[in-house]
Protein backbone atom coordinates (compact mmCIF):
# COMPACT_ATOMS: atom_id res chain seq x y z
CA UNK A 1 0.00 0.00 0.00
CA UNK A 2 2.79 2.44 -1.24
CA UNK A 3 0.02 4.76 -3.31
CA UNK A 4 -1.51 7.92 -0.79
CA UNK A 5 -5.23 7.00 -1.44
CA UNK A 6 -5.44 11.30 -0.53
CA UNK A 7 -3.20 11.42 -3.92
CA UNK A 8 -4.88 8.88 -5.47
CA UNK A 9 -8.55 10.59 -5.06
CA UNK A 10 -7.48 14.14 -5.64
CA UNK A 11 -6.25 12.58 -9.86
CA UNK A 12 -9.97 10.74 -10.09
CA UNK A 13 -11.81 13.95 -9.64
CA UNK A 14 -14.29 13.97 -12.06
CA UNK A 15 -15.66 17.19 -14.03
CA UNK A 16 -18.20 17.93 -11.06
CA UNK A 17 -15.76 17.85 -8.54
CA UNK A 18 -13.37 19.63 -10.33
CA UNK A 19 -16.20 22.41 -10.64
CA UNK A 20 -16.67 22.18 -6.81
CA UNK A 21 -13.42 23.49 -6.48
CA UNK A 22 -13.85 26.46 -8.07
CA UNK A 23 -16.51 27.81 -6.07
CA UNK A 24 -16.28 30.09 -3.27
CA UNK A 25 -17.25 28.18 -0.10
CA UNK A 26 -17.13 25.18 -1.63
CA UNK A 27 -13.87 24.75 -2.04
CA UNK A 28 -12.69 23.56 1.39
CA UNK A 29 -15.74 21.53 1.53
CA UNK A 30 -14.67 19.28 -1.32
CA UNK A 31 -11.42 18.87 -0.25
CA UNK A 32 -12.14 17.61 3.23
CA UNK A 33 -14.76 15.30 1.68
CA UNK A 34 -11.67 14.04 -0.56
CA UNK A 35 -9.41 13.82 2.48
CA UNK A 36 -12.84 11.48 4.52
CA UNK A 37 -13.04 9.44 1.45
CA UNK A 38 -9.39 8.23 0.72
CA UNK A 39 -9.44 7.92 4.62
CA UNK A 40 -12.38 5.26 4.37
CA UNK A 41 -11.11 3.40 1.21
CA UNK A 42 -7.62 3.13 3.80
CA UNK A 43 -9.36 2.18 6.24
CA UNK A 44 -11.58 -1.01 4.60
CA UNK A 45 -8.14 -1.74 2.91
CA UNK A 46 -6.68 -2.08 6.79
CA UNK A 47 -9.56 -3.83 8.04
CA UNK A 48 -9.52 -6.70 4.96
CA UNK A 49 -5.78 -7.20 5.92
CA UNK A 50 -7.04 -7.58 9.00
CA UNK A 51 -9.26 -10.18 8.23
CA UNK A 52 -7.05 -12.07 5.49
CA UNK A 53 -3.27 -11.70 7.11
CA UNK A 54 -4.41 -12.07 10.61
CA UNK A 55 -7.93 -13.69 11.31
CA UNK A 56 -7.66 -16.47 8.83
CA UNK A 57 -4.27 -17.74 9.53
CA UNK A 58 -5.59 -17.55 13.51
CA UNK A 59 -8.56 -19.63 12.69
CA UNK A 60 -6.74 -22.08 10.46
CA UNK A 61 -4.56 -22.38 13.73
CA UNK A 62 -7.34 -23.16 15.93
CA UNK A 63 -8.42 -25.91 13.52
CA UNK A 64 -4.91 -27.30 13.75
CA UNK A 65 -4.74 -26.99 17.25
CA UNK A 66 -8.34 -28.53 17.33
CA UNK A 67 -7.26 -31.72 15.16
CA UNK A 68 -4.28 -32.03 17.25
CA UNK A 69 -6.94 -32.05 20.53
CA UNK A 70 -4.65 -29.46 22.31
CA UNK A 71 -8.11 -28.13 24.18
CA UNK A 72 -5.94 -26.12 26.46
CA UNK A 73 -4.82 -23.57 23.54
CA UNK A 74 -8.86 -22.87 22.70
CA UNK A 75 -9.48 -20.26 25.35
CA UNK A 76 -6.79 -18.16 24.44
CA UNK A 77 -7.65 -18.90 20.57
CA UNK A 78 -10.97 -17.63 21.67
CA UNK A 79 -9.51 -14.37 22.80
CA UNK A 80 -7.24 -13.40 20.65
CA UNK A 81 -9.91 -14.42 17.53
CA UNK A 82 -12.70 -12.60 19.12
CA UNK A 83 -9.77 -9.58 19.28
CA UNK A 84 -9.11 -10.06 15.74
CA UNK A 85 -12.74 -9.72 15.18
CA UNK A 86 -13.51 -6.43 17.12
CA UNK A 87 -10.49 -4.27 15.62
CA UNK A 88 -11.08 -5.25 12.15
CA UNK A 89 -15.13 -4.06 12.78
CA UNK A 90 -13.83 -1.13 14.57
CA UNK A 91 -11.64 0.16 11.53
CA UNK A 92 -14.15 -0.94 9.11
CA UNK A 93 -17.15 1.66 11.21
CA UNK A 94 -14.34 4.21 12.67
CA UNK A 95 -15.90 7.61 12.44
CA UNK A 96 -15.08 9.63 9.20
CA UNK A 97 -14.97 13.16 10.69
CA UNK A 98 -17.98 14.52 8.78
CA UNK A 99 -19.43 17.91 9.58
CA UNK A 100 -21.67 18.71 6.13
CA UNK A 101 -20.96 22.02 4.33
CA UNK A 102 -22.34 24.46 6.97
CA UNK A 103 -21.59 22.67 10.65
CA UNK A 104 -21.65 24.34 13.77
CA UNK A 105 -18.23 22.67 14.91
CA UNK A 106 -15.92 22.98 12.08
CA UNK A 107 -13.40 19.79 11.14
CA UNK A 108 -10.27 21.39 9.50
CA UNK A 109 -8.06 19.77 6.70
CA UNK A 110 -5.16 19.21 8.98
CA UNK A 111 -7.35 17.35 11.31
CA UNK A 112 -8.51 15.41 8.71
CA UNK A 113 -4.79 14.88 7.70
CA UNK A 114 -4.40 13.53 11.08
CA UNK A 115 -6.91 11.21 11.43
CA UNK A 116 -5.76 9.45 8.17
CA UNK A 117 -2.19 9.59 9.22
CA UNK A 118 -3.26 7.60 12.49
CA UNK A 119 -5.44 4.90 10.51
CA UNK A 120 -2.08 4.73 8.03
CA UNK A 121 0.04 4.08 11.26
CA UNK A 122 -2.09 0.87 11.95
CA UNK A 123 -0.37 -0.72 8.69
CA UNK A 124 2.40 -1.63 10.48
CA UNK A 125 0.71 -2.98 14.07
CA UNK A 126 -1.47 -5.23 11.06
CA UNK A 127 1.54 -6.40 9.56
CA UNK A 128 3.51 -7.33 12.80
CA UNK A 129 0.04 -9.10 14.02
CA UNK A 130 -0.13 -11.20 10.30
CA UNK A 131 3.17 -12.17 10.79
CA UNK A 132 2.93 -13.43 14.11
CA UNK A 133 -0.18 -15.23 12.89
CA UNK A 134 1.40 -16.93 10.05
CA UNK A 135 4.16 -18.33 12.69
CA UNK A 136 1.44 -20.09 14.70
CA UNK A 137 0.28 -21.14 11.57
CA UNK A 138 3.06 -22.45 10.55
CA UNK A 139 4.28 -24.18 14.39
CA UNK A 140 1.01 -26.07 14.32
CA UNK A 141 1.23 -27.33 10.90
CA UNK A 142 4.79 -28.45 12.43
CA UNK A 143 3.01 -29.35 15.53
CA UNK A 144 5.00 -27.50 18.14
CA UNK A 145 1.85 -26.46 20.18
CA UNK A 146 4.23 -24.90 22.61
CA UNK A 147 5.54 -22.41 20.49
CA UNK A 148 1.68 -21.49 18.58
CA UNK A 149 0.84 -21.02 22.75
CA UNK A 150 4.15 -18.44 22.67
CA UNK A 151 2.60 -16.99 19.28
CA UNK A 152 -1.02 -16.19 21.12
CA UNK A 153 0.84 -14.31 23.77
CA UNK A 154 2.55 -11.77 21.47
CA UNK A 155 -0.21 -11.58 19.71
CA UNK A 156 -2.24 -10.70 22.47
CA UNK A 157 0.01 -8.50 23.62
CA UNK A 158 0.54 -6.91 19.91
CA UNK A 159 -3.39 -6.39 20.19
CA UNK A 160 -3.26 -4.32 23.50
CA UNK A 161 -0.74 -1.83 21.17
CA UNK A 162 -2.66 -1.75 18.48
CA UNK A 163 -6.07 -1.21 20.65
CA UNK A 164 -3.42 2.31 22.02
CA UNK A 165 -3.02 3.33 18.90
CA UNK A 166 -6.82 2.72 17.50
CA UNK A 167 -7.28 4.55 20.43
CA UNK A 168 -5.38 7.31 19.89
CA UNK A 169 -7.22 7.90 16.80
CA UNK A 170 -10.95 8.17 18.75
CA UNK A 171 -9.29 10.70 21.21
CA UNK A 172 -8.34 13.16 18.36
CA UNK A 173 -11.49 12.39 17.03
CA UNK A 174 -13.32 13.56 19.91
CA UNK A 175 -11.04 16.23 20.69
CA UNK A 176 -12.29 17.83 17.17
CA UNK A 177 -15.82 17.30 18.72
CA UNK A 178 -17.01 14.67 15.61
CA UNK A 179 -19.41 12.65 18.05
Amino acid sequence: MSVDLRDKVEDDRGLIKKIQLCIPGFRGYRQKEDIRLADALLRQQLADELKNNVLLPLEKTRESAGRALELDLMNDFAMVISQAKMSEAKIRHAEQGYTGISPATRVKKTELNTMYENDLALLDGIGKLGDLAKAALNYAESDDFVKVSGSLREIKSGFTDFTITFDKRREDMAGISVF
